[in-house]
């Protein structure tokens, strides 16, 4: 089977857009198959958003700092490493209020949320951002 294309970077280096109060996020890998994953950087006073996905499945994972995600009412406290996956239709959201540090968030959303891979690909047009390394 041959190699059709392979899109590789760093997320280090990607432009973050504003999603809401105390929330920045990217978007990366968005040419893969049915996943899709955001990279967000969380403050701590975010503004909370409880709300469901009633089309995919996600699974966040930090990767830096500490916080609460709260999944169906239920809060897990959150450190480096922890992860949680959130079903289909479940209310759940995160909340950083006692972090030492920026909270780094990456959600693994299945299928792919196509809405996030449009809002991000106009988002790096407008600031004229061109890295994307996709090899054919």
């Amino acid at each position: 089977m041959a190699l059709d294309k392979v899109d590789f970077g760093n997320v280090n280096e990607l432009p973050y857009r504003p999603l809401r109060a105390g929330i920045d996020q990217a978007v990366f890998a968005m040419s893969a198959e049915g996943v899709n994953i955001t990279c967000n950087r969380v403050d701590n006073g975010n503004e909370l958003n409880p709300h469901t996905h009633a089309d995919h499945q996600q699974i966040a994972w930090i990767l830096q700092g500490e916080c609460d995600y709260y999944v169906d009412g239920q809060p897990f406290r959150m450190t480096a490493g922890s992860w949680v996956v959130v079903p289909k239709g479940v209310e759940h959201y995160i909340h950083v209020y006692d972090s030492p540090e920026t909270v780094i968030n990456v959600d693994i959303f299945a299928p792919a949320r196509e809405d996030y891979n449009d809002i991000y690909s106009k988002f790096l047009k407008e600031q004229g951002y061109e890295g994307f390394n996709i090899i054919d």
